[in-house]
């Protein structure tokens, strides 16, 4: 396609990024809703991933790809109207504020003792793999029950960020510990999604204002993440100097990780899309648990094993429209992602009916999950359901615990 077109694609989609964002607003009278996670994220990297293709040594941008997101967003944005008019017309609340609370006792010990395990694996694995390194990770915490732990250690650190104040400084003990445990897992999504979390958290409660200088720092700390995750691997694992060349990599690196998702569906695009799979990629979870309760049948990596070259490194990730398109036909395509955005939905009224930090949790991690929509699919992995069910085991297990935790304040 010529420039025009290209630019014509371009300014269309942003026109109607705009347009669902005036009506999501006027839906939902909030920002903090599963929509505009998804789509206000993807439309600044696809910005910055144009400004940066054919430039640097990346490879052009295929504007048509874009098209795959315009479907999409429209498909997306159905049940939250949907929703929206049927509680507006039976005069239902469409937000509501979260109670006041205060982190619970049980909690604090359920994290301590998660720490203290980790810091018993931590001796054990050591000396295994180099410290740092994707081995030493999975070893640590990537597999079997020490996955499992590591997966409870997710919503104790989104509540924790979310409690965290002056008067509660002593939640960074609990907060510190799981965050290097992510670091050292060496999934920078898994790292990224909870901070983000439990920073939404904080906004949609009125903890934190949403600021310019907030948004800045986010994007630092997310830089200095980045920086620190390659400082790990490149300089104490592989033993490189911190000199210019090492940190000009990491700096492409990490351009290259904010557009390997919708650079790597352009190229997927223009290539015709040779990746095309099995709709079991995109519900890999979902079958690796019938699998696994069967016995039949190998369990399912919901990884894209076609590696696209971006310019400067390979990349597999499509984003998430594209991740499930290429899995799907359109009839499977649509009818999963209006699924998904019910789901989401409904989860967000779930917040008005119990409007406790569990639920909160639970429904902003999905929206965590759709905020990293421009970098892929993260609704094939078993995340997307534990995470929510242990969010809600540990509401369970406090609510049984807390007659004999006020029992144990009498006795003091």
């Amino acid at each position: 396609m010529g420039g025009f077109q290209d630019i014509l694609i371009l300014v269309s989609f942003l026109i109607e990024v705009a347009v669902l964002l005036y009506l999501e607003l006027k839906a939902w009278r909030s920002l903090y809703t599963p929509l505009i996670f998804l789509m206000v994220p993807y439309s600044i990297i696809l910005l910055i991933s144009i400004a940066i293709s054919g430039n640097f040594g990346f490879v052009d941008f295929y504007y048509p790809s874009i098209f795959i997101w315009s479907v999409g967003l429209v498909l997306f944005a159905i049940p939250s109207y949907v929703l929206a008019f049927v509680l507006q017309k039976h005069n239902r609340p469409l937000n509501s504020s979260m109670a006041e609370e205060d982190m619970p006792k049980l909690i604090v010990y359920i994290a301590v003792f998660v720490i203290l395990l980790f810091v018993w694996r931590f001796r054990s694995v050591n000396g295994a793999f180099p410290i740092g390194s994707r081995d030493f990770g999975d070893e640590l915490c990537g597999k079997g029950i020490w996955g499992h732990l590591r997966q409870l250690s997710l919503p104790i650190l989104m509540m924790s960020i979310y409690f965290v104040d002056r008067q509660r400084w002593w939640l960074w003990l609990i907060i510190v510990p799981i965050f290097i445990i992510a670091v050292l897992y060496q999934i920078l999504g898994w790292l990224i999604i909870p901070c983000l979390v439990g920073i939404m958290l904080r906004l949609y409660t009125g903890k934190t204002k949403l600021r310019l200088s907030l948004m800045l720092y986010v994007v630092l700390g997310v830089a200095v993440v980045f920086l620190g995750s390659y400082v790990i691997s490149l300089v104490l694992v592989e033993e490189n100097d911190l000199d210019n060349e090492v940190l000009s990599f990491i700096f492409r690196n990490f351009i290259h990780y904010l557009t390997s998702g919708t650079l790597g569906l352009s190229v997927d695009m223009e290539l015709g899309f040779p990746d095309e799979g099995e709709f079991d990629m995109v519900i890999a979870q979902l079958v690796n648990i019938a699998r696994a309760l069967t016995g039949s049948g190998e369990l399912i990596v919901p990884l894209n094993p076609y590696y696209y070259n971006t310019g400067f490194n390979l990349t597999n990730v499509r984003t998430f429209f594209g991740t499930v398109l290429i899995n799907a036909d359109y009839v499977t395509f649509a009818l999963f992602v209006l699924f998904v955005s019910s789901a989401i939905y409904l989860m967000k009224v779930a917040t008005i009916r119990f409007n406790n930090i569990y639920v909160y949790t639970a429904y902003f991690f999905e929206c965590g999950l759709l905020f990293m929509g421009w970098f892929d699919s993260y609704f094939a992995s078993l995340s997307v359901i534990e995470i929510p069910i242990l969010s809600l085991a540990l509401w369970l297990l406090c609510k049984l615990c807390k007659p004999k935790m006020n029992e144990l304040k009498l006795q003091e």
